[in-house]
């Protein structure tokens, strides 16, 4: 049996509107900036493809893929519908690129390291099901393993284009199956959306 294909997906696409300033460009130790720093965490999985979600008119972030690795920038093809229309362009990207699965990450989480992912597509891979962590019983919507599928495509579809629909991971999370793992580590899934968020966990 081929190894399945996945694609690691960099979310970084959103208004930053809270924050003040694009978050993808936050500075961090050792890394010029959080989208950096969030992007060596997907390469270090190894993915098929490695993609970023970004819009058109938003600064670029000066990445590049391994040899070996295709990367492309994928923008949303609604704009303004938050991180699940990110997820819609990664997934109809993927049917068109035979790709299997998808492991997503928001540029926001400063201290989400490879292992963690790994633990969701190993997971969600044995129970051929989304896969997510959860905190106090509850889901963390992302980071999120995602298997590729039609359904799936056209639930968002679905999704983005009625105006009275909740356009949520957690309505994801709540209508295809998922496995929900405990929480990797304290700070691990912290995802920061404000000047004050992140100056409390910038220096972890």
């Amino acid at each position: 049996m081929n190894a399945p294909q996945l694609a690691a997906v960099l979310l970084a696409g959103g208004s930053s509107q809270r924050m003040g300033q694009d978050k993808a460009l936050l500075p961090v130790k050792g890394f010029r900036h959080l989208g950096e720093r969030n992007w060596q965490q997907l390469i270090d999985l190894k993915p098929t493809v490695l993609w970023l979600s970004r819009q058109p008119h938003q600064v670029e972030l000066g990445l590049s893929a391994p040899d070996g690795c295709h990367y492309k920038i994928l923008a949303d093809d609604i704009a303004g519908a938050g991180p699940l229309a990110g997820i819609q362009a990664a997934v109809k990207a993927a049917l068109n690129d035979q790709i299997d699965e998808l492991i997503l990450l928001p540029v926001d989480m400063p201290h989400i390291r490879s292992q963690d992912l790994q633990q969701l597509i190993s997971s969600g891979r044995a129970a051929c099901k989304a896969a997510c962590y959860q905190q106090d019983s509850l889901p963390i919507c992302l980071p999120l393993y995602l298997p590729v599928s039609q359904e799936l495509l056209r639930w968002l579809n679905e999704q983005l284009q009625n105006p009275a629909a909740r356009r949520s991971v957690g309505s994801l999370i709540h209508t295809f199956a998922s496995v929900q793992l405990p929480s990797p580590g304290t700070h691990a899934l912290t995802n920061t959306n404000t000047p004050d968020e992140w100056a409390e966990h910038a220096h972890y």
